[in-house]
């Protein structure tokens, strides 16, 4: 007799359902943070939301996508400059690191 390793779920089980919802720009980014933030996929976070599970944030893995991004946006900002040869006006500059800073202090916390 052969075993199974894994056992079916019952069909009542089964996730078969599909909800939409419509959200502007700004909300889909912000749910998707906030499930990035607690490693979910954005449809496990949100039926846990509804549903009033916990859905524990994960900080330090916040920190590390906020320097991520940080990191990502002066890559660009490099490249631009090799590119180029000019340097980018102080305007661009200042939102990079403004975010820097932000993310710098979360660590400190």
């Amino acid at each position: 007799m052969k075993h199974k390793l894994f056992r079916p779920k019952p069909p009542e089980q089964n996730r078969s359902k599909r909800l939409e919802i419509r959200a502007t720009e700004k909300e889909a980014k912000d749910i998707q943070f906030a499930a990035d933030i607690r490693q979910m996929t954005v449809a496990e976070f949100m039926r846990r939301a509804a549903l009033g599970r916990r859905a524990d944030v994960r900080y330090e893995v916040e920190i590390v996508l906020a320097l991520s991004n940080v990191i990502s946006e002066i890559r660009d900002l490099h490249a631009a400059v090799v590119k180029t040869g000019i340097l980018p006006p102080e305007n661009e500059w200042r939102p990079i690191i403004t975010k820097a800073i932000e993310a710098m202090k979360r660590i400190d916390k």
